[in-house]
């Protein structure tokens, strides 16, 4: 198949030309899915005195041709009997006139191709050549007759051909000026390495090496210049390898290789070096303003010969910046090296290693961040509070904190809250400092749940740990509620990240799927379920039954009598999962269990607290009682829904 798609530059029109033979067309060729050759021919109108109405495909506006004068005319003429015409016979051209040898056959008049009611002679010839339609899609005609010659098909191809020589030809340039860039750049940023450890490093050492009157001790170089010795051995390593690749295969080199195997090495001793150099610098800062000596020393060498007017912070922060230089300078490479080409691999592979190494250089500067963060916070707790041993901890971040009011039976006490990725403490403010009452912690067990508004408990939540005991929180609104559940809903679910677990789901494999009808059976006939009391958070076991007037009733389980109830009308809400503040207060929601926990909301008298002895009682009492609370507060989970919650909570 040897057909191409060529445009003509003069008008941007478009059509399709074959190398093999010359051949060209206006149609989409039959080999590349066009029209096939008895196709509909294009319909025009033939009038009087060698008359005949075309349509310009681009404006709709018809316009009309004499084939015998060649005149061409916008209005119709007065001897074309068009105005009189009241129907027109369609064909084709043709079908219906035979042009003589010195006839032309009548061309299609682009818009804007006459001028007035007539059009010139050389305007018609190069219509003919040069205008073109876009016709991709087979839906648009030629709008002439004369086809380009097979002089201007090669013309084309060949400018076309030149066009894209010249662009590879510049890409393959800027190929090679990339690659001469990088280790220019290698060598002169070792080189400055080279000069941070003559004019600084080496003097300094031999300094704090004096038995006496030393200005700088090793802890002040180690403070500053951390593991500067072990970047220059290794990046020196590296420009010799690269210098040595030039000089044996260039322009061909292959630096992909060298730098991948580079960027193995780069990752321990560019992430401490960086990590560490906001303290090197802030050290430097105060040398300024706390030790006049040694800062004059360190002036002092500026004036070196070797030093070119670089002070000892210029040179020291050298390596950051040519660690995050690295994947801008791959990138551009790699853009500049065509597909195909055996370095694409390596490169890219290249690429990928040193993105990672700066991404992560800065998330570990974050965590070093981190870690100065905590350390300050340290202070404002009482200093018997602990928090000196027990805060500061590489992977902790730190969240939020304002203060929250502790719900604990009929009692409200304010609390003011910290919050971790995996902590949350809450203390008193005290002349000494922050002293902490209580800690939380956010493991992969724990967990965070909603409550609802209830008389006496508003813009509530419940923060409920491995163990079961739960902690019931209060916010002053609405939104800074949401604000505190979604923080600790992250800080939770950011613990449990990577955690696989199918104890939910074999659990519940062979709990099977009832109708409605049953489950409303199953409560009906009554059954025992553990009693949570909202007084003092004992629990009992108690036989419990919905009524046929739709009351809730609880009693004795050996004679199955209920002596209490509440009307379900009454309820409000309906929750699952150990929620309500009865579970919390003796840790008896089963433990890590409390999935199988289950309350009932009432407008004015707080919460009916039951669990269940097992799955398939659990779902079939939340499912049925949620039949009675259609209305509930509460979002209400469908039985998909509730045993995804459920593996979950046990996952």
């Amino acid at each position: 198949m040897s057909w191409v798609y060529l445009v003509d530059e003069a008008t941007g029109y478009s059509y399709y030309a074959n190398t093999s033979s010359g051949e060209t067309s206006w149609e989409v060729p039959t080999e590349l899915g066009g029209p096939s050759g008895d196709s509909e021919k294009e319909p025009y109108v033939q009038l009087d005195n060698g008359w005949f109405q075309f349509k310009d495909d681009r404006t709709g506006r018809p316009y009309y041709y004499n084939l015998r004068t060649q005149q061409v005319e916008w209005s119709a003429p007065p001897d074309s009997g068009a105005a009189r015409r009241g129907t027109h016979r369609q064909g084709s051209l043709e079908d219906d006139y035979v042009s003589s040898d010195d006839e032309a056959m009548p061309p299609r008049i682009p818009h804007g191709a006459m001028g007035g009611s007539e059009v010139d002679e050389d305007d018609i010839d190069g219509a003919e050549d040069n205008v073109l339609v876009q016709h991709l899609d087979g839906s648009q005609k030629p709008k002439l007759g004369r086809e380009p010659s097979k002089s201007q098909v090669e013309t084309e191809a060949e400018e076309a051909a030149r066009k894209a020589k010249e662009k590879a030809e510049r890409r393959a340039a800027n190929r090679v000026h990339n690659l001469r860039e990088f280790v220019q750049a290698e060598r002169k940023y070792v080189d400055k390495v080279h000069v941070l450890e003559k004019v600084y490093v080496d003097p300094l050492r031999m300094v704090a090496d004096m038995p006496r009157g030393a200005i700088f001790t090793h802890a002040d170089l180690d403070a500053v210049f951390l593991n500067i010795s072990v970047i220059s051995k290794v990046n020196t390593k590296f420009v010799e390898e690269l210098e040595e690749e030039e000089a044996k295969n260039w322009p061909n080199v292959n630096y992909a290789p060298i730098i991948e195997a580079a960027a193995k090495k780069f990752k321990g001793c560019y992430t401490r070096y960086v990590n560490n150099f906001d303290t090197a610098d802030a050290r430097l800062n105060e040398l300024k303003t706390k030790d006049k000596e040694k800062h004059r020393y360190l002036e002092v060498q500026k004036t070196n010969p070797d030093a070119k007017g670089l002070g000892v912070r210029d040179l020291a922060f050298e390596p950051v910046q040519r660690m995050m230089r690295y994947p801008m300078q791959l990138k551009e490479l790699l853009d500049n090296t065509e597909a195909g080409h055996p370095d694409v691999g390596p490169l890219t592979l290249a690429l990928e290693a040193c993105k990672e190494i700066a991404a992560h250089i800065n998330e570990d500067k974050r965590q070093a961040e981190e870690v100065v963060r905590l350390t300050e916070m340290v202070r404002r707790f009482t200093p018997d509070s602990g928090m000196d041993k027990e805060l500061v901890r590489y992977e902790r971040k730190f969240l939020r904190e304002g203060t929250l009011t502790k719900a604990r039976l009929q009692r409200r006490q304010k609390r003011y809250c910290f919050l971790f990725s995996d902590l949350m403490l809450y203390a008193v403010h005290t002349t000494k400092g922050y002293q902490v009452k209580g800690k939380i912690s956010l493991g992969v067990d724990a967990r965070v749940e909603r409550l609802p508004n209830t008389e006496d408990m508003q813009n509530a939540f419940a923060v409920i740990e491995k163990g079961g005991k739960g902690y019931t929180w209060l916010s002053d609104s609405a939104a800074e509620m949401a604000e505190w559940y979604d923080e600790i809903e992250k800080a939770i679910r950011g613990n449990r990240k990577g955690r696989v677990s199918t104890g939910g789901a074999n659990l519940l494999q062979n709990v099977q799927t009832k109708p409605l009808e049953a489950r409303l059976a199953v409560i009906q006939g009554g059954a025992m379920l553990m009693k949570y009391n909202q007084r003092d958070g004992k629990s009992g076991p108690r036989w419990v039954k919905v009524t046929a007037d739709n009351k809730i009733g609880w009693g004795d389980t050996r004679t199955k009598d209920t002596k209490s109830s509440m009307k379900l009308d009454d309820a409000i809400a309906l929750l699952h999962g150990a929620k309500s503040s009865a579970f919390f207060k003796q840790q008896h929601a089963k433990k890590d269990q409390d999935w199988l926990c289950f309350s009932l909301v009432f407008k004015g008298r707080g919460t009916l607290d039951f669990a269940a002895t097992n799955a398939d009682a659990l779902l079939d009492w939340y499912l049925a009682l949620a039949s009675k609370v259609p209305d509930s507060t509460e979002a209400l989970l469908g039985e998909d829904e509730l045993r995804a919650r459920i593996e979950s909570m046990i996952g």
